[in-house]
């Protein structure tokens, strides 16, 4: 018998990329929590497995008997029977940047379809599908609304929040609510006037009735580019005054120079925390932190 032709594995090939624009860091020092998690939504079920976010995370079964406990543990979801084995796969952060490795898994990992080579670093991104074995997760980057250490959830802020502004208006074009949330949160207690809305539509509607200060825009929204409302901002009579702040998980090289060249003052790669969103707030409109606010 001949073995059939083209029987190699094929393996995604971009390992490890690096883009040639660099996001402005969006977290801190790995020693201190990081304020964000990684959320996976397991596809075709309502289940969601949040991890907070340190250098090395596991993917794999729990097994006690081993002391194995992984920071994502699928055995809940059937992950024995769906090829997850114990110690699957990793994800690690470097130098701001999130990645995913196989760790020789029996049954491989999967990037949006395409199958890793073991042990070798591949980009995650927000929105980013990954294939544990047989069973699929949705990746996502949530923020957590923190400066610090905090006890109380994604629902306060516990820090003291830099009053920086007095008055100035803000915009928020985010289609996640909990992103929005956050995001709103703090830059009201910072304060500024804020309006939320989660679309691009929704936002063309609130600018034709004035401008705001700042404009903090995700350039995934349901609607439409993000750079397209950034253009459209730029077109408006008095659009000199507005300072934008790009806050996306689109976080590729060519996207950041596009945010830039289209008239974003400042691109931040998501995960972004509350205390770069605001210091990114105070660089873009120039403005000087006078006093210090507990938030309650």
């Amino acid at each position: 018998m001949h073995e059939p032709k083209n029987r190699e594995t094929k393996y995604l090939t971009e390992k490890h990329n690096t883009d040639t624009y660099l996001p402005v860091r969006a977290t801190g020092p790995l020693q201190e929590p990081m304020p964000f998690v990684i959320e996976l939504r397991v596809v075709g079920t309502p289940a969601i497995l949040q991890v907070q976010v340190v250098e090395t995370m596991l993917i794999g079964r729990a097994d006690p008997q081993k002391n194995l406990n992984p920071a994502v543990d699928l055995t809940p979801h059937n992950g024995q029977g769906q090829g997850v084995s114990r110690q699957h796969a990793a994800i690690l952060v470097k130098d701001n940047r999130t990645f995913i490795k196989d760790l020789g898994s029996v049954n491989g990992t999967r990037l949006n379809g395409s199958l890793l080579a073991p042990q070798a670093e591949y980009r995650l991104r927000h929105g980013d599908e990954l294939t544990i074995g047989h069973l699929k997760l949705q990746v996502r980057f949530i923020v957590v609304p923190t400066l610090g250490k905090t006890t109380k959830g994604t629902g306060s802020l516990e820090s003291p929040v830099p009053r920086i502004a007095h008055g100035e208006t803000a915009l928020v074009v985010e289609g996640d609510a909990s992103v929005a949330k956050v995001f709103s949160m703090a830059l009201r207690h910072a304060g500024f006037e804020v309006t939320v809305v989660e679309n691009a539509a929704t936002a063309i509607s609130h600018m034709a009735h004035g401008l705001p200060h700042l404009l903090v825009l995700e350039l995934l929204l349901p609607d439409m580019n993000g750079l397209d409302l950034l253009r459209h901002l730029r077109k408006q009579a008095g659009n000199e005054k507005t300072r934008a702040v790009v806050c996306s998980g689109s976080t590729g090289g060519f996207q950041m120079h596009q945010a830039i060249d289209g008239g974003a003052q400042l691109f931040l790669g998501k995960p972004v925390s509350v205390e770069d969103l605001l210091k990114a707030a105070q660089q873009v409109l120039n403005l000087t932190t006078t006093v210090i606010e507990p938030v309650l």
